[in-house]
């Protein structure tokens, strides 16, 4: 009987010591007893209390989702099925496009050609147009060659970043690729906001690559232009963050393509 109340006085002796080192572990300041200050080191609260993985690790695994929806540095599998392109731009097109036109007939693919004089991403835009135009051919892939008639603009994120982002919106889930201007001059910032907007894969820095020029001495010359877009089409089949089937084309012309012609905004 003796042997039995020292027992469960034992017992109930430790159950108390175990409150009081749980009731200070979660106390930050301590319990107060009878005017004195207890604490219990820190390793007791880390003992009882469950933690997650460090902050550090959470930042390491944290995904960076760009424009397009999809993590920084995805890339869609090689698509090998035959595509409906739509081509909108500004003049630059009229040296682009033949080339990409051979490219689609030894490829298999349809061309349509947007051309819009003197047009900025302000134009594509407020006008609307390009949702008509993917309403209308149904593109299943879409190039874009805008910027050099904003090459000069001032604060160009304050003027012309919402039309940037209201053209992104209505490209919608369609894959694309954009071709930055080609310089001839230092520009105000459109080829940094491209970039910056844009996801890798998806936007083709024209700038600091060498041109030959026509007359005016800021269109490339249909050779220097028919080189350019070589250089896109290894690119997006190497690098886009959409590849597709561009095999080189054995012919340096295609035969005739649907082109449409828009004419300046007055």
């Amino acid at each position: 009987m003796l042997m039995n109340k020292a027992y469960w006085g034992l017992l109930a002796l430790l159950v108390t010591a175990l409150a009081i080192f749980v009731a200070l572990s979660f106390a930050p300041d301590g319990v107060n007893v009878m005017g004195i200050n207890l604490k219990t080191p820190s390793f007791a609260h880390d003992l009882l209390v469950f933690h997650d993985n460090d902050s550090t690790d959470h930042d390491a695994d944290t995904v960076v989702v760009g424009a397009t929806g999809h993590p920084k540095g995805w890339r869609a599998p090689m698509d090998t099925t035959n595509q409906v392109i739509l081509f909108i731009g500004d003049s630059m097109l009229e040296g682009l496009s033949p080339r990409l036109a051979a490219y689609c007939e030894q490829n298999g693919h349809q061309l349509y050609t947007i051309i819009w004089y003197s047009s900025s991403t302000e134009i594509w835009a407020t006008s609307g147009r390009l949702k008509q135009l993917i309403d209308e051919y149904k593109p299943t892939y879409i190039f874009i060659c805008l910027g050099a008639n904003e090459l000069f603009v001032k604060d160009i994120q304050k003027n012309r970043q919402r039309y940037l982002d209201t053209m992104l919106q209505q490209i919608g889930s369609i894959p694309f690729v954009w071709i930055g201007p080609p310089n001839w001059k230092p520009d105000t910032g459109i080829n940094d906001m491209l970039q910056n907007t844009l996801d890798e894969g998806t936007f083709y820095l024209s700038n600091g690559e060498q041109f030959e020029r026509n007359r005016d001495g800021a269109h490339p010359t249909r050779a220097a232009a028919s080189a350019w877009c070589d250089r896109v089409c290894k690119w997006i089949v190497a690098k886009g963050m959409y590849p597709f089937r561009l095999d080189a084309p054995l012919k340096e012309r295609a035969k005739a393509t649907k082109i449409v012609v828009y004419q300046p905004v007055n």
